[in-house]
């Protein structure tokens, strides 16, 4: 199948008490507008045991909650806290908009006896944490929560272990990782002081107490940045040091403030996502709304070499396949700009492989042949589809890669246009921006190439 190469022009917690957490001042985060009414509850599961988990759109201002499981009994919560991954030193990214962590944080304590530091025993917690991603500002929610009873007192000797270790301070914030925003010109926040309380007043306290990572600057009209952010603990007490403080493994966020996520009349121009999820759009053959583009999709990712236009000089290659494992998933798709100049070249390649009802006298088909290209149809309301999406980099005018067209019936087309529309939103999906030297047939890279594959089930 024959290719335009495309040009070089780029695609220009709710407070304490006193006495057990002060609140600091927040950083100034970046600015958003009023928060919509209500975020949209969309979500697409992923297959069983595949790993991933569902899209979210995370949380406005003015729904973010201070509890991670308010209301009580909240799915996703008990979900991924009750997966072994969420005892995983990095803990587990269960959407892009949504971690959590079961995770034990250690303080060794020492006194200075003849001027040296002697080991006088260790206090260890349990913890619970979990976080929520904003969609109308550039951060990030963190909650944070003892094991009742989880605490543990080791090596001291009998009366300090009644006496001194559960009466010890233990502080506790999440922190930004020095030296890892990416670019070095952006920056990241903590908005509250530390949680301080006793050893043994953390092993009873039932309440989350929480925190927001926020973001400032970045790089590109998206103003793309990535951080770190991770828990410090701080044990110092009067008359017992702490050597180290203790630190859980870092946590990677992507923030941008790009205005192009819209579903309907609601906005969501700021938001930081979780960096560890890979996301993919889940359709299903048997949809009734959209199951003919579904099973279109399924057909070129399967068997490409069934699908128009035919391929006269070797096998057919379309990417974007899914599986939860890496050596069996597919080469990714990189959404862009519809109206662009690159989504405006895949539609003219896409009627030019469907021949738009006819042939004859059809400006948009200067390279349809009778032979390769789709045979007309004479069924009513039909439209012509195409994969890999119109959307995305790797669409029909993809030098290197093909593509598939197929007759469905103008309502199915709709919807999974819509369907395709709102992943994007719910998962947070950047528009790929190549540099101004690239050419069409380079793998996307950058802080805006941002991956996504299909998956499509029965």
């Amino acid at each position: 199948m024959k290719h335009v190469r495309r040009g070089m022009a780029a695609i220009a917690s709710l407070a304490l008490t006193a006495a057990l957490l002060t609140l600091g001042t927040s950083p100034a985060a970046a600015a958003s507008p009023k928060p919509p009414a209500s975020a949209p509850g969309i979500e697409y599961t992923a297959m069983p045991g595949d790993g991933a988990q569902r899209s979210s759109n995370g949380k406005g201002t003015a729904q973010m909650p201070i509890s991670p499981d308010n209301p009580a009994g909240t799915e996703w919560l008990n979900d991924c806290l009750g997966s072994s991954d969420a005892q995983d030193p990095d803990g587990r990214v269960y959407n892009r908009f949504k971690w959590c962590s079961d995770f034990e944080l250690k303080a060794a304590y020492y006194k200075i006896e003849n001027g040296k530091p002697v080991l006088k025993g260790t206090n260890t917690i349990r913890l619970l944490a979990a976080a929520i991603g904003y969609n109308d500002t550039r951060a990030t929610r963190v909650f944070l929560r003892a094991k009742t009873g989880q605490v543990r007192y080791d090596g001291w000797n009998l009366i300090e272990k009644r006496t001194v270790a559960p009466n010890l301070k233990l502080e506790i914030s999440p922190e930004c990782v020095p030296g890892a925003d990416q670019p070095t010109t952006a920056t990241c926040g903590v908005g509250r002081s530390p949680a301080k309380m006793e050893w043994a007043q953390w092993s009873n306290f039932p309440d989350w107490v929480y925190w927001d990572v926020s973001s400032i600057g970045g790089e590109g009209q998206d103003q793309i940045a990535f951080h770190q952010w991770r828990f410090d603990e701080n044990g110092a007490s009067p008359g017992y040091e702490q050597i180290q403080r203790g630190k859980s493994s870092p946590v990677g966020i992507r923030c941008d403030s790009a205005t192009y996520f819209k579903i309907r009349n609601e906005s969501y121009p700021h938001a930081c996502i979780y960096t560890g999820a890979l996301p993919f759009l889940t359709q299903s053959a048997s949809d009734p709304s959209h199951g003919q583009v579904a099973r279109h999709i399924r057909d070129a990712l399967n068997n490409p070499d069934s699908t128009y236009p035919l391929k006269t000089d070797g096998p057919k290659k379309i990417p974007g396949m899914w599986s939860a494992s890496q050596a069996g998933r597919g080469e990714p798709l990189h959404r862009i700009d519809r109206e662009g100049e690159y989504g405006k070249r895949n539609e003219n390649w896409k009627k030019s492989g469907c021949g738009q009802n006819t042939t004859q006298g059809n400006p948009w088909a200067p390279n349809y042949t009778p032979a390769t290209g789709l045979p007309a149809t004479t069924a009513p309301n039909q439209e012509c589809d195409e994969y890999p999406f119109g959307s995305t980099w790797e669409g029909a005018a993809h030098p290197d890669y093909d593509f598939s067209v197929r007759w469905v019936d103008k309502t199915h087309n709709g919807s999974a246009g819509n369907f395709l529309g709102q992943f994007y939103v719910t998962d947070r999906i950047l528009r790929y921006s190549p540099s101004p030297t690239q050419g069409g047939g380079v793998t996307p890279k950058g802080p805006s190439a941002d991956p996504f594959w299909v998956n499509i089930t029965d």
